[in-house]
């Protein structure tokens, strides 16, 4: 029995070793900018989400700017993940998406949406798609109608903020009326 869980332990062992191995290695391989991949699995998802569950998500992104530079990699939602800080990088990665850059989401975040998301879309799927539901919203009916509905709303759930407001919670209510 000793022997067994002594076996298991050092299996273990030797399996989290090849794993970091492995996966710096495959960093290394991409030629990623610097950055921290965080903990195996979860990457730094934890401390993105608890920061944009704060009044100021901003700390996450300055932290790692400081340590890191204005370009670099951290692991959320399952993937690693390149952030650039600089508007003129973003700037010039938006002006060429489709060109030398691709536009995608990290698979947990594209299963959420759905494959048949318009956030998923891209190239001419993506802009008839696009065409076609902004056609439907600048229709008449959408114009006279249905927005005068939604600024209604909008207006009625203004006039009840106080000075502290939670934006999720916020939008909860109008969307659910």
């Amino acid at each position: 029995m000793a022997f067994l869980l002594h076996y298991l332990f050092i299996t273990a062992i030797i399996s989290a070793v090849s794993f970091l191995l492995h996966r710096s290695s495959r960093h290394r391989r991409l030629r990623l900018p610097p950055g921290n991949l965080g903990l195996p699995l979860v990457g730094e998802t934890l401390q993105l989400i608890a920061a944009y569950k704060t009044e100021n998500p901003e700390p996450f992104i300055d932290e790692r700017v400081r340590r890191y530079g204005s370009i670099f990699t951290t692991h959320v939602f399952g993937e690693p993940t390149v952030f650039s800080s600089e508007p003129e990088t973003n700037r010039f990665i938006l002006q060429n998406e489709g060109k030398l850059f691709e536009c995608s989401y990290p698979g947990s975040i594209s299963n959420l949406l759905g494959k048949h998301s318009l956030l998923l879309m891209k190239g001419s799927l993506h802009k008839k798609m696009h065409s076609l539901t902004m056609s439907f919203a600048n229709s008449s009916i959408i114009k006279d109608h249905l927005l005068v509905d939604i600024d209604r709303l909008i207006r009625l759930n203004l006039d009840s903020w106080t000075d502290r407001v939670f934006l999720m919670e916020e939008a909860k209510k109008v969307t659910k009326k």
